[in-house]
């Protein structure tokens, strides 16, 4: 990865300067030298030009294989269930060996396993086995190769949890889960084995997808079988098939990829047609309706091969360029716009001879043998050393002697015990406060203006921090809540005017600020206004997207607005204006609102939550998608300080000791997984925690060596590392042979 932090001369960069070993500041237009690119104003040296020592390579769920020239494999990206082969269950952003396996020809990526062809037609698979697909006759799981109960295999589809092969008579054969008929035995019996396909002795080509088989014949036609309820198989009807099924209005078919709930199929000719799910607009066709019968997608090239993903498609074409259709998020559509596509758009690729399309992410093979992927580089699938998730806690270098941390929906802000206030992540509206609206800020900066905080809050794109002399806020200002009188965005601090007297606490919601003035709040934002307006009789108070909730000065929970995720706690979903008092919530010490979700600590040290529940983010025990009154937060107890981010949530006990819950898609609950967690888990290796933030995806805390460390999605720099996500291809860092 780059460590961007390192010397940065302010002057700016021009084409005559030796730029070895150094960082310079960027051109006023954002440009810099030949092998440099801009990054947070700052020219560094551009991705290397990545080994070229592949022949072929598969995108998978979050991780990706390839067989190196030597003819052994290599894989990256997610490994909890072994699917690296490398005989760890660690991620890797980098290419590891697969161990076990020796002159490969071809290398297939399903969900949580994979599997080799070799040259003698023999078949590995490792990883995951929990329906028999690694198919050697268990259901145990492995890191490392093991031996396929088949022979005569040549050529190798593989699907989320099962496989198919092509024999050299003509047969095809299949194993793992067969839930949805994807085995075509006629059945719905996993196999932990091989099973051949009935009715198919005539193929010349194999294709798997997400819960699908397809098989080309020797006549051109094509067959496909499993599940069907959008049309995936192409067979002009939506009923599931366990055996083959003619694909109607395609003839002379070339080849076949299947995504999740699509199917395409390339002609000799060079047209590719699509049929299944479109929401996404994954049939490349112009619309977004689905459609059981093929339709053809309106790429304006001859295609040569064929590639589909859980939302997206793509095709290399005559001339080696790359044309990408559907849900494009991320820069999985290989051109940077991060854009749905209806209909297929040239990637930026040149001289591809390979495509293949994973879950979130995208890679191509060039003439050469290099390997490039974009995408979201959730778990490392992109092999370019920089994942932009962490399971567990990382430190934010920079930051030394930390006291105060404030955590937003993408950034992060510390206070130092010098009296700096420092800030990272994402800054498209001068949120993390550097005086300029760059895109992302990956690395900790100062903030001008302000020093000693007493108190920092962030909300979703603002962060206001309470000194000597006052508040001041920054970051977006829709809605007033700067506190400025204005609605103009701010990357500097401003002071907020009309507090009405000395303020003691900050607190932020979504789109709002508040700050305690004696018994009272002031309020400021969206719901509230330019200029601060006062709510009587309060201890603490915060907003979330619709809705507000209070304490009264007896210790009871009162909430106000918007009601649709029972995010007032009254145990209705009845809206209210005047405010309603949350069930059961009494003696409370402090209140957080997210989004649409509540939360409240109480003086016995327990948590209380209610509202939106999705991804189990309430931490009360379930993952119903609503938590209809206040329920306990299960797990912990005896909690002293309390954070609530937008899906996962921390608290720290008198021990130092730190608890998360909730969603974890991206690692924010800290516990090296990626599982949710529906009660409190202890993030073990951290202890003697000062204070702690969570944010919209990450979560970051100062440890006993007064140390920041963060955790969860980084995608905008918010775990002040120095990476973020790229939107374009980034070269794969393989190792190649020694020559």
């Amino acid at each position: 990865m780059r460590a961007i932090w390192l010397t940065i001369v302010v002057t700016a960069c021009t084409l005559n300067v030796d730029y070895t070993g150094t960082y310079y500041q960027c051109n006023p237009d954002g440009t810099c030298p030949p092998g440099f690119e801009c990054l947070d104003l700052v020219c560094v040296p551009a991705d290397p030009v990545p080994p070229a020592c592949s022949t072929q390579m598969d995108a998978g769920g979050f991780h990706t294989c390839s067989v190196r020239e030597d003819k052994t494999v290599w894989c990256w990206g997610r490994n909890d269930s072994g699917q690296l082969g490398d005989g760890t269950a660690t991620d890797s952003d980098l290419p590891v060996k697969v161990a076990n396996v020796m002159n490969a020809t071809q290398v297939g990526a399903g969900e949580l396993f994979s599997c080799a062809l070799d040259e003698m037609g023999q078949v590995w698979c490792w990883g995951n086995n929990a329906t028999g697909q690694l198919g050697d006759g268990s259901t145990s799981d492995s890191r490392t190769a093991v031996q396929v109960m088949i022979a005569g295999a040549t050529q190798l589809a593989v699907g989320a949890d099962h496989a198919c092969v092509l024999k050299s008579d003509g047969s095809v054969a299949c194993w793992g889960d067969n839930e949805d008929g994807q085995l075509g035995d006629g059945s719905n019996t996993a196999r932990n084995s091989p099973t051949t396909v009935g009715m198919l002795d005539t193929a010349k080509g194999v294709a798997a997808g997400y819960d699908i088989s397809c098989a080309v014949l020797t006549d051109g036609s094509a067959q496909c079988w499993g599940e069907n309820d959008d049309g995936d198989l192409g067979v002009g009807d939506t009923m599931a098939h366990t055996r083959p099924a003619p694909v109607v209005d395609v003839t002379n078919v070339h080849s076949i990829a299947s995504g999740d709930n699509f199917t395409c199929f390339l002609t000799v000719e060079g047209f590719v047609w699509c049929a299944g799910q479109n929401n996404e607009g994954q049939l490349g066709a112009g619309t977004l309706s689905q459609s059981s019968r093929p339709l053809n997608t309106l790429i304006p090239v001859r295609a040569v091969s064929i590639a589909a993903g859980l939302s997206h498609a793509c095709a290399a074409d005559h001339v080696n360029n790359v044309w990408c259709w559907g849900l494009g998020a991320d820069g999985r559509g290989l051109d940077g716009a991060g854009q749905r596509k209806t209909i297929p758009v040239r990637g930026l690729p040149e001289r591809v001879v390979g495509v293949s399309a994973g879950g979130e992410h995208t890679c191509v093979i060039d003439d050469e043998g290099a390997i490039r992927c974009a995408g979201f580089n959730r778990r490392g699938q992109l092999g370019d050393g920089r994942a932009v998730t962490s399971g567990s806690p990382v430190q934010v270098a920079g930051v030394t002697n930390a006291v105060m941390l404030a955590a937003g929906g993408r950034h992060t802000c510390a206070a130092q015990q010098d009296g700096k206030v420092l800030c990272w992540g994402e800054n498209n509206n001068g949120e993390s406060g550097n005086g300029a609206f760059i895109a992302q800020q990956t690395v900790p900066h100062v903030v001008y203006g302000i020093s000693n905080p007493i108190d920092m809050s962030a909300g979703a794109e603002h962060t206001c921090a309470l000194v000597e002399d006052g508040v001041y806020c920054w970051g977006e200002n829709n809605g007033g809540r700067l506190g400025d009188g204005t609605q103009t965005t701010s990357a500097q601090p401003r002071r907020v005017f009309n507090l009405g007297g000395t303020a003691t606490k900050l607190s932020s919601g979504d789109a709002a600020s508040f700050a305690i003035v004696g018994n009272n709040a002031r309020c400021w934002g969206a719901g509230f206004g330019v200029n601060p307006t006062t709510i009587m009789n309060v201890t603490d108070i915060s907003a979330g997207s619709q809705h507000h909730c209070v304490i009264e000065t007896d210790r009871t929970v009162s909430c106000f607005g918007a009601n649709f995720r029972y995010q007032l706690g009254d145990g209705t979903n009845m809206d209210s204006a005047s405010g309603v008092q949350a069930m059961g919530v009494t003696n409370a010490v402090q209140v957080q609102t997210r989004f649409e979700a509540s939360c409240a600590l109480i003086m016995d040290g327990t948590v209380k939550c209610w509202g939106l529940n999705e991804g189990a983010r309430l931490g009360v025990g379930n993952a119903s998608y609503a938590q209809q009154s206040p329920a306990v937060v299960m797990g912990v107890s005896g909690i002293e300080k309390f954070s609530m981010g937008y899906e996962a949530s921390c608290a720290t006990k008198s021990d130092g000791t730190v608890w998360c819950w909730g969603f974890n898609y991206f690692g924010q609950v800290g516990d090296g997984s990626y599982q949710m967690k529906p009660a409190a888990v202890q993030i073990l290796g951290l202890t003697g925690v000062k204070d702690i933030a969570s944010g919209g995806s990450h979560t970051c805390a100062i440890d006993g060596n007064s140390n920041v460390v963060c955790w969860g999605l980084g995608a905008d720099g918010q775990l002040g590392n120095g990476i973020r996500q790229i939107v374009r291809p980034v070269g794969v860092r393989m190792s190649c042979p020694q020559s």
